[in-house]
């Protein structure tokens, strides 16, 4: 029997980032950049771009990729194009009927919470 049982949006948002994630990387919302850079702990976050999430729309996520004076190895993930990029053409196209101005990957990143990595 499990010791926890969690329940929830946030256990649906978790399942959607991880189903959209990718190796040797951590996909985070911009609510979770937004915590990590107001400590102040010299966080490193690079913008994915507009991500699908199932169930609740296309969002900006981002990767975090690193922290100010970490010096233990890490592994360097494989260069990606943002998240857009992935979504099947005829979604992409649905996206941009619902969402004009949105769904249209066009290479140039939408500003940050505040500044980042």
């Amino acid at each position: 029997m499990p010791r926890y049982c969690l329940f929830g949006d946030t256990v649906n948002t978790a399942s959607r980032m991880e189903s959209t994630g990718l190796p040797y990387r951590i996909h985070v919302n911009q609510r979770t950049v937004a915590i990590l850079l107001s400590l102040q702990e010299g966080f490193k976050v690079d913008i994915r771009g507009k991500t699908e999430l199932k169930g609740k729309g296309v969002e900006d996520t981002y990767w975090l990729v690193g922290r100010e004076g970490f010096t233990k190895p890490i592994p360097t993930p494989p260069d990606l194009l943002p998240g857009l990029d992935e979504i099947p053409a005829e979604r992409r196209r649905k996206l941009e009927k619902a969402r004009p101005g949105q769904a249209t990957p066009t290479g140039e990143t939408p500003p940050p919470l505040s500044p980042v990595h």
